[in-house]
């Protein structure tokens, strides 16, 4: 692995070259980074799962931005795609706290993130949906009317003193924080394989958006592309 921007150098350790950056959160709510990978033609998942498009220097990112993050934040979709778990724990940084968004509440009993080690995931939901079928598990939290006002969701969780969110997709999810503004600092992974198919587009049907980001690093592995931007 090496970096090739802003400097060319060796990478033998991820996590400790992204925490060496200011992630300084702004008034009144995290700092919010994502982590997305996709195709060179733009899928963003294989077979229904974005697992299908990982690579070692993909796994060791994923790794390193969950040592930063004090919460992750998914789609209620991606996790049942996905078969989330609770974060497991970090030495000297614990564990980071699953936030599920979810506009209907559609959380099977199997999933496995509602059992294990470390705090029960938190559900964020629209204050008009029905909680009646919301598994033991979870921490119920209302935010917004329709759907998921993520500002609101964003606010509650620094009130719970969380300095860094990670978003893990999907991609509507992401384009909703794109949208509202709410996207500090995206790191992508561009995988040396086409895909096709109709499953394209990291920020989902949301949009269109005229959002600008600059290029903050670049690094490569055997012809992966470890892009990370941030908000402009």
């Amino acid at each position: 692995m090496r970096q090739l921007l802003p400097d060319l150098r060796p990478v033998d350790d991820p996590a400790a070259l992204i925490a060496a950056d200011d992630r300084r959160p702004p008034a009144g709510r995290p700092w919010v980074m994502a982590n997305m990978v996709m195709s060179i033609d733009g899928a963003y998942s294989r077979d229904g799962r974005s697992a299908g498009l990982s690579g070692d220097a993909d796994r060791a990112m994923f790794a390193a931005l969950r040592t930063l993050a004090d919460v992750v934040l998914v789609a209620a979709g991606t996790a049942r795609a996905e078969q989330y778990r609770r974060p497991a724990s970090v030495p000297g940084h614990g564990s980071a706290r699953l936030a599920v968004v979810t506009r209907s509440i559609r959380i099977p009993d199997d999933q496995p993130f509602l059992s294990g080690e470390g705090p029960d995931p938190i559900v964020f939901h629209p204050e008009d949906a029905d909680t009646s079928g919301a598994p033991a598990g979870v921490e119920l939290r209302a935010a917004g009317t329709g759907g998921v006002d993520l500002r609101e969701a964003l606010a509650s969780l620094h009130a719970d003193g969380a300095g860094v969110v990670l978003c893990e997709g999907g991609p509507s999810l992401l384009g909703q924080l794109v949208g509202a503004g709410l996207l500090d600092e995206l790191f992508v992974t561009l995988a040396p394989t086409a895909v096709g198919g109709d499953r394209v587009g990291l920020l989902g049907p949301n949009g269109p958006f005229d959002t600008s980001f600059d290029l903050h690093r670049l690094i490569e592995d055997e012809g992966f592309l470890l892009l990370c931007y941030r908000s402009s």
